[in-house]
């Protein structure tokens, strides 16, 4: 009989540790619709989250670049009042 271990138990395994007791657990258990349905959900959510991340830079990146064009706008509007 298998038991859940403790958080703290489960938070010193490493990710390979965690593969290998999912896989042995899985070997001998047997899984529904929804466990499928969620494998979706996540496998979409992991996706989505790349995609984010994605825009995520990118919009640093657009911001970054009004931000320069902004500041040669201002000298370049600044400029010829001083002179």
């Amino acid at each position: 009989m298998s038991y859940a271990p403790s958080k703290a138990d489960l938070d010193k395994l490493t990710d390979d540790e965690v593969v290998a007791m999912y896989n042995a657990l899985a070997a001998n258990t047997g899984v529904g619709s929804g466990f499928y349905l969620d494998e979706i959900a996540r496998r979409s959510l992991a996706k989505e989250s790349g995609r984010m991340s994605d825009m995520t830079r990118t919009m640093k990146n657009l911001t970054w670049w009004i931000f320069l064009l902004t500041v040669v706008n201002v000298g370049a509007v600044v400029y010829p009042l001083l002179k």
